[in-house]
């Protein structure tokens, strides 16, 4: 299993230590997925929402939202921050951000069996 695979797999598990350290990854797409698994296991640690609310600026954009639009999707599930705008594609988001327990499940097992 690979690096990120193997942090993927820790973070959809809720290791928190992992995941504050993906909330500063380099990949657009590591941080997203540290967004949605702090959200996901409703980690609410000051450093963490802190992290999160500063990565509500940024605009790098990948499969279909912006790194930004999954920050202000998690501070809203998460009780911390209402969206409280138009964008109906962020509603959207914010509708359907977490993913169930069968589907964490289902990506866990996709990730673990990377080589």
């Amino acid at each position: 299993m690979n690096n990120r695979a193997k942090n993927i797999c820790k973070m959809i598990k809720g290791d928190k230590a992992i995941i504050k350290e993906c909330l500063f990854s380099e990949s657009k797409y590591v941080r997203m997925d540290a967004i949605l698994w702090a959200a996901y296991h409703k980690l609410k640690d000051t450093d963490i929402v802190e992290r999160i609310s500063e990565l509500k600026s940024d605009n790098s954009s990948g499969l279909g939202y912006t790194v930004g639009n999954y920050a202000v999707s998690a501070l809203d599930v998460l009780g911390i921050e209402e969206y409280a705008g138009n964008d109906e594609s962020q509603k959207a988001l914010i509708l359907n951000f977490l993913p169930t327990k069968e589907l964490a499940d289902a990506e866990y097992e996709q990730y673990r069996n990377i080589d």
